[in-house]
């Protein structure tokens, strides 16, 4: 049984978190620290993508 917060979910949890901050900052006009904050999120999801990846290769040679 998966538990709740493992890293995977949290990545994505916090992906979406820094999406809504960033758009909160780019509504009041600091579009730098939008950006920044979109950056960090793109990571998160790339991090997310890597760990599937992994998951992936270490099940099949289960």
């Amino acid at each position: 049984m998966m538990k709740l917060f493992n890293s995977k979910t949290v990545d994505i949890v916090f992906a979406v978190l820094l999406g809504y901050f960033a758009w909160n900052r780019y509504a009041d006009g600091h579009t730098g620290v939008a950006i920044l904050l979109v950056v960090i999120a793109l990571l998160n999801i790339v991090a997310f993508m890597a760990k599937l990846n992994i998951e992936k290769k270490v099940n099949r040679n289960k």
